[in-house]
């Protein structure tokens, strides 16, 4: 019985930390190619052409999708460990590089 329960929970451990790299997975990849896209099909907007706030915006978001992607790997290493609490943290923190990811290709295609 404590055998079951003991296997119950490892399966259930590493489906939640096969998510957690997969999610952490996508935002990366989704931030990094938001950029990539950004920077080859479209001029800086009017306003931030020549700004440092600008470029480090681009460069920053594109750092901390392919930062993203190496965490998922990191993550789907070894699920079972420390590591799937440290993944869920990194996912929270994700969300504002694809924010900024997002917000920039919006306001490029609306100039």
């Amino acid at each position: 019985m404590m055998v079951d329960n003991i296997a119950r929970r490892e399966a259930e451990a590493d489906g939640g930390a096969s998510k957690i790299a997969a999610a952490l997975g996508l935002f990366g990849v989704a931030t990094a190619s938001l950029i990539i896209n950004l920077v080859a099909a479209f001029d800086p907007p009017q306003g931030f052409a020549e700004s440092a706030c600008y470029h480090l915006a681009l460069v920053g978001s594109f750092l901390a999708g392919m930062g993203q992607v190496g965490a998922a790997i990191w993550v789907a290493d070894d699920p079972r460990s420390y590591r799937a609490a440290v993944g869920k943290k990194i996912m929270i923190a994700s969300i504002a590089p694809l924010v900024v990811a997002i917000g920039l290709t919006g306001e490029a295609l609306l100039w």
